[in-house]
């Protein structure tokens, strides 16, 4: 009979009280992982804390690779919580992560490594994991985060932006041509790629410089006129398409506002309820006053142009019209004199007048949008 007493590294599995192997899965090891990630193509740099300790040196990995790592994190720690900047790869960083149960925020770009001049990806990383931690901590202005899109309203957004890109992109071709036509001595050549004119410029030419110069200048002004038809040719089926879109919807629409207007501002926005007040649907527009104020000096500045810019161009663009589709809203009797054909007042008083109106006009646009209010009680028409 053997004396040796049952080691205490017994490899048998534990029981339980009613004798059975328990199931259970192992507890996780850490309640929280912090993870700031400075994206890029090739790489993802990012700085690791782990509960209360401090942050790890900064470690760079290939974005599968960063997956695979992400992927255990999860299994480490009850919450992990990733943090990096909105840039030119999307959201789909943000899809990913999310798709592997780990919270992701995703912030602003924004020059990370203030009153310094050393810039990298270490730095900035290590800067993201702090302000991140901060956030957490309950500071909420450590972060300027974006709202991250579903996949279907971010394809939405894209259509209306592109369109954008054609209309930019036509006028970088009017422009060219006004280029060549100024070296030429042309001081006014107006609307070029119009035929009328176009020919007209063909004959100063000739007469100025000769049938060499006006020929070859020609020659490169048709170059021009066939790029802009084929980029109008694209910016007008796209802007029939967005118009046809907003048509569908069969939505009542506010006299001043058309189809196309009604229709970037819904994409751009996306979901109205995600504003909890008109304060945050105002800053959102970017035409809130900017301020520079200390002690008992006092300066308004211009417009801080913190939000959307697509947005601010089609309210600015909206509140130009209200004067004169919709002249019993309230908030424009206040500046109604402003608008008069015979007003005595500069356009600076006017351009004023249009941000306030557009700021304005954003605030009731999200009440009308969420059922706050209807159109009528704000004395706005509906068209027909």
């Amino acid at each position: 009979m053997s004396n040796k007493t049952p080691s205490k590294s017994s490899r048998k599995a534990p029981e339980n009280r009613a004798g059975r192997v328990s199931s259970e899965l192992p507890a996780k090891q850490y309640q929280l992982i912090l993870l700031g990630v400075d994206t890029h193509a090739g790489q993802y740099t990012f700085v690791r804390k782990i509960d209360q300790l401090a942050a790890q040196p900064a470690q760079s990995l290939a974005p599968e690779a960063f997956m695979k790592f992400l992927e255990k994190q999860v299994s480490l720690a009850q919450r992990v919580v990733v943090l990096y900047e909105a840039g030119p790869y999307g959201f789909s960083l943000y899809r990913q992560v999310t798709g592997l149960a780990a919270e992701c925020l995703v912030c602003a770009p924004e020059r990370l490594s203030r009153g310094r001049k050393r810039v990298n990806d270490k730095i900035d990383a290590r800067e993201l994991l702090s302000r991140l931690d901060r956030h957490l901590a309950g500071n909420t202005a450590a972060l300027r985060l974006v709202r991250p899109p579903s996949l279907e309203g971010e394809m939405s957004r894209r259509r209306a932006r592109e369109r954008n890109t054609f209309r930019k992109e036509r006028q970088r071709w009017i422009g060219r041509g006004r280029s060549l036509l100024h070296t030429l001595g042309v001081a006014r050549p107006g609307s070029w790629w119009k035929m009328d004119r176009y020919r007209e410029l063909q004959e100063i030419l000739r007469q100025c410089h000769g049938p060499a110069v006006a020929d070859q200048a020609r020659e490169e002004l048709d170059n021009y006129l066939e790029m802009l038809h084929l980029v109008q040719t694209k910016l007008d089926q796209l802007t029939a398409g967005l118009r046809s879109a907003a048509t569908a919807r069969k939505q009542p629409r506010i006299r001043g506002i058309g189809p196309l207007s009604s229709e970037l501002l819904d994409r751009e926005i996306g979901d109205w309820n995600r504003f909890n007040n008109r304060r945050q649907i105002a800053s959102y527009t970017g035409l809130c006053p900017g301020e520079d104020s200390s002690g008992d000096s006092r300066m308004s500045l211009s417009i801080d142009k913190h939000g959307n810019p697509r947005v601010r161009a089609v309210l600015v663009e909206c509140a130009w019209l209200l004067y004169r589709y919709q002249p019993d809203y309230k908030p424009l009797q206040r500046w109604k004199s402003v608008f008069e054909p015979n007003a005595k007042c500069g356009k600076a008083l006017r351009k004023k007048a249009v941000v306030a109106l557009g700021r304005r006009l954003a605030v009731d646009l999200w009440r009308i949008k969420t059922g706050r209010v209807k159109a009528e009680d704000l004395g706005l028409k509906l068209a027909a």
